[in-house]
């Protein structure tokens, strides 16, 4: 089970990463303001959080047991592995530059921050990918089936973990809201 939900993190961080989940509320925001009353516009500044190597190691095991690596795709595992391993690094390392930086970045220099981690983020895809190619050609077709299974699965997933805490979020906002009757309220 562990794996099916480190599965999604992979195709996002380590394949590239890890979902995006922390919410970083600017420096100037209100001090009053409560986790229950974010703002709509807060998910602007979020900063995804970077697995832990201890994180990165276990996904690399399972995911290792999962699709059965042979003997003879250990040559072929190895660079994927690093990959993930450098990926997760390369994320970690630039998450914490850019928290550095947010409490005195602007609304541009933020954007810009974020895009950049973006753009950083898909060309560690990209080299992952990369290196599975050769690995995933070298499956056996129940290999195959399976990872391909479990990708599908992992971003199903991701999907739904993604939307639950906006669904959360709405009902919250909405069930705090004060009732004003007639059309507006709809």
């Amino acid at each position: 089970m562990m794996f099916r939900r480190l599965l999604p993190a992979a195709a996002f961080v380590l394949l590239p990463g890890m979902a995006m989940a922390a919410d970083q509320q600017p420096a100037a925001a209100p001090a009053a303001q409560s986790a229950t009353q974010r703002s709509p516009t807060a998910s602007l500044a979020h900063t995804p959080h970077a697995p832990a190597p201890e994180q990165v190691e276990a996904h690399i095991k399972a995911l290792h047991d999962q699709l059965a690596i042979t003997k003879k795709q250990e040559a072929l595992w190895t660079p994927f592995a690093q990959d993930m391993r450098d990926n997760a690094q390369r994320l970690h390392d630039s998450i914490e530059n850019r928290r550095e930086k947010l409490p005195g970045m602007n609304a541009l220099e933020n954007m810009q921050s974020y895009a950049e981690l973006t753009v950083e983020r898909a060309q560690d895809m990209q080299t992952l990918n990369s290196a599975f190619a050769p690995l995933y050609e070298s499956f056996s077709k129940k290999q195959r089936k399976h990872a391909d299974a479990l990708f599908q699965q992992g971003d199903s997933e991701h999907a739904e973990k993604g939307q639950a805490p906006e669904a959360a979020e709405q009902a919250t906002s909405t069930t705090s809201a004060p009732a004003t009757g007639g059309a507006a309220a709809q």
